[in-house]
């Protein structure tokens, strides 16, 4: 599996080390260590590596190759095209909130400074991070946590669209809190889900939906260049059963289904039933292989069949986290 890296400029560097004096403690985040185990490119001057202690021991081990040339982190921002490894990473900047935002939303990837990732915490985390659902009035909402900079997704629930209904009570809520509203990149967006219950193999109906789902997705994000696929799979057997979201930024986990949310229609899940894992697959490169596996097996079986089901994909099939993957 390819994977992101962290870029860092000296900047944020010295600015986490102002704001956090317990950073390298046992009780921080320990920003020292998440460098050591992950790909690191540090824009950082030579002559700083031998005024601090950790970035000597980051130069001595990596041989010296952690190190970028300066302004080389701004000139890859500044591209209009970045490879897959540059779309899926994270950049830690010394820059203004504003600017980081302005980033982050064209760009769909995480861009930060010191501060900015005081609240996002659990990216430096390499355990799963869990949250419930979040219930206003007669809809369940995702949490902040859950809006996210990305350019790209898979959702993978085999029984979400069980109900063309689901498209508009469950499906629509979602994307809405997690699609951005523009984006410098076409936002690749691929749906595997069961198609009406025991129909997964009913071209029509798979038809139908389709473009149902691009009529939903025209209408809550006019603005977004989306290339859009959907995989007709089987809501039960041949393996598919565990449901995510893979974005180039987060892997989200439901326990139960991605089904909770929009209009509540008659029996509520339980909130034990609505508990969604996050963790960044730089991060957590456990937990994102062992995820990003169990979709690489299943897609490898639908491939092997792929004359049999070719009629069970519409649109694009397009996805650079297919590229990512593989």
């Amino acid at each position: 599996m390819k994977q992101g890296y962290i870029y860092l400029q000296y900047g944020f560097w010295k600015a986490v080390k102002e704001l956090y004096a317990n950073v390298f403690g046992p009780n921080g985040w320990d920003i020292f260590c998440v460098l050591r185990t992950i790909k690191a490119k540090i824009e950082i001057p030579i002559e700083a590596f031998g005024q601090d202690d950790y970035l000597s021991m980051l130069w001595h081990e990596s041989g010296g190759s952690c190190v970028v040339e300066k302004g080389q982190i701004d000139k890859i921002l500044s591209e209009k095209i970045l490879s897959i490894e540059e779309l899926c990473s994270v950049f830690l900047l010394d820059k203004t909130e504003t600017e980081c935002n302005m980033l982050s939303n064209g760009k769909g990837i995480f861009c930060l400074n010191a501060e900015m990732l005081s609240r996002k915490r659990y990216l430096l985390s390499d355990k799963k991070i869990s949250f419930d659902y979040l219930q206003e009035g007669n809809y369940y909402c995702i949490k902040d946590s859950f809006s996210h900079p990305c350019n790209s997704l898979i959702l993978i629930d085999p029984y979400l669209l069980n109900d063309s209904k689901n498209i508009h009570n469950h499906l629509k809520h979602l994307l809405k809190n997690i699609l951005p509203q523009t984006s410098e990149f076409t936002f690749d967006l691929s749906i595997f889900s069961g198609i009406g219950k025991c129909n997964y193999d009913n071209k029509e109906l798979g038809e139908k939906f389709f473009e149902e789902i691009e009529t939903m997705l025209n209408e809550i994000r006019p603005c977004l260049d989306i290339s859009f696929t959907m995989y007709q799979i089987p809501a039960q057997g041949e393996g598919w059963h565990d449901r995510y979201i893979l974005t180039n930024s987060l892997i989200i986990e439901a326990t139960s289904g991605f089904d909770v949310f929009g209009p509540i229609h008659g029996k509520i899940k339980a909130k034990k039933d609505c508990i969604f894992n996050i963790y960044h697959p730089i991060f957590n490169k456990s937990g994102a292989a062992i995820t990003y596996n169990k979709f690489i097996k299943k897609t490898t079986l639908e491939s092997q069949k792929e004359e049999r089901y070719q009629h069970r994909r519409f649109g694009t099939e397009v996805n650079r986290l297919f590229d990512l993957i593989q």
